[in-house]
């Protein structure tokens, strides 16, 4: 791992066709203070919420 993850951000995500073309446009929507970042499953191993 190059870097060491601190905090744990909850992202909004879209996908839309747009002029035939595929458009994957994410926004930063908060900081979860109350979710560690040991709780939270590692990229790709699920499509489980990290929390609630």
């Amino acid at each position: 791992m190059l870097v060491e993850p601190e905090l744990v951000a909850e992202i909004m995500v879209d996908t839309a066709l747009e002029r035939g073309a595929w458009r994957h446009p994410v926004r930063f929507a908060r900081l979860r203070l109350d979710v560690a970042v040991a709780d939270v499953p590692p990229f790709g191993a699920g499509a489980e919420p990290a929390s609630g």
